[in-house]
């Protein structure tokens, strides 16, 4: 059977968000291994060339909730899911290993050692002009899957832009909304009253992000209540001791001497360990000035900015928007939603919202996720306040 190219480049797209791996790598390596077809190749079936043992080992994962019988491997819709899945697990084991993320060639060989990627980069080529069409039908944006330009090039996950147009938060004391001023009151009990005040006043906005069903509403609040400790925790602390700063950061602080000078100094730690990445300058305040904020402790100047567009907040100029009463749940409720956790919630899949939030991608090492039984025991506690049992 043919296949239609829009349509296996469209479902590429929905697979590559969904696990977060980059669609076009996925459509990059169906054109390499089959030329994109439904045919067989001895033992090896369908666009992606897929053995049975290779099908069998990766058609079942109950954190993505993926269950496929054998003979489903003939189904090319299907095998995208599943060689997305198997692409999530061998960049998995490459950034352990590596401590980086790979290239679409390294990736490629991380699946099949033994394999050729001397022609990824023309099958790259050669299906570039199906990603923007493919984005656009499924998500709305071409730019959030941009192609992959060259092979040697580290992948990127696929990004979910939003409208830049503001958000204007919503007046009153949250009536019409599945959150109350009463629930934040029984859940955060030693937050600051402005800020569960703000947060009921404004809470309208998690409807309009699509926060809108109690499941959501139990996910989205049990994370928030995690992240910021019921409400108390709206600003991450620097003021470290050295030996929990050589615990936590071995690497900058592999001595007792290389800690002085930073310890309680929260400027002079925040620059530290924070700068040179996640867009931070180095030689300035970056690390210090974006250091953890909010509902999901937003961090790095990257991040600020993206959000801060995101919701029409200047959020470089003014960080500390960030705990504002007034803004903190957009804020929160914005980033939760690009970081792809409504389809994790919408399957109570408290394993893999916790790991886009605290990996920023989902995972199948759920030991990797800092605080995982805390999310589980407040997203449950969150539940029953949305009657959810």
């Amino acid at each position: 059977m043919t296949i239609d190219l829009a349509l296996f480049a469209e479902e590429c797209v929905r697979q590559g968000v969904f696990f977060t791996v980059q669609p076009h790598y996925l459509l990059g390596v169906a054109q390499l291994r089959s030329n994109i077809s439904d045919e067989a190749d001895g033992e090896r079936i369908g666009p992606f060339r897929l053995t049975q043992a290779e099908w069998n080992a990766n058609s079942h994962d109950g954190l993505f909730d993926v269950h496929f019988t054998p003979e489903q491997i003939h189904s090319s819709t299907r095998q995208c899911a599943v060689f997305g899945l198997m692409a999530l697990r061998a960049f998995d084991v490459f950034l352990e290993a590596n401590g980086r993320a790979p290239s679409a060639q390294e990736l490629y060989l991380q699946q099949w050692p033994d394999g050729v990627a001397s022609g990824l980069q023309k099958a790259l080529d050669d299906t570039a002009a199906l990603v923007e069409p493919a984005a656009q039908a499924v998500l709305g944006d071409p730019k959030s899957t941009a192609p992959i330009a060259r092979s040697d090039q580290p992948v990127a996950a696929p990004v979910r832009e939003f409208s830049s147009d503001p958000l204007i938060p919503l007046e009153g004391d949250g009536s019409g909304s599945l959150l109350t001023l009463a629930m934040l009151k029984r859940r955060w009990p030693r937050a600051e009253v402005d800020l569960i005040q703000g947060m009921a006043n404004t809470a309208g906005v998690l409807e309009r992000l699509r926060i809108d069903t109690p499941l959501r509403m139990a996910h989205f609040m049990g994370q928030i209540s995690q992240e910021c400790g019921n409400g108390t925790e709206m600003v991450e602390k620097l003021n470290y001791s050295a030996q929990r700063m050589m615990k936590v950061f071995p690497k900058r602080f592999p001595t007792l001497a290389s800690t002085q000078g930073f310890v309680n100094d929260e400027r002079a730690f925040g620059n530290k360990v924070y700068n040179g990445r996640m867009g931070n300058r180095a030689g300035s305040n970056d690390g210090y000035d974006f250091r953890g904020r909010g509902g999901l402790q937003l961090t790095g100047r990257d991040s600020y900015d993206a959000i801060g567009k995101s919701c029409g907040l200047d959020l470089i100029a003014n960080p500390d928007l960030v705990v504002d009463p007034n803004h903190m749940l957009l804020i929160a409720a914005t980033e939760f939603v690009k970081l792809g956790c409504l389809q994790e919630c919408d399957s109570d899949n408290v394993v893999q919202v916790s790991a886009r939030i605290n990996l920023g991608h989902p995972t199948t090492s759920p030991e990797k996720i800092n605080g995982l039984p805390e999310r589980i025991k407040q997203v449950q506690l969150w539940k029953r306040e949305f009657g959810i049992n």
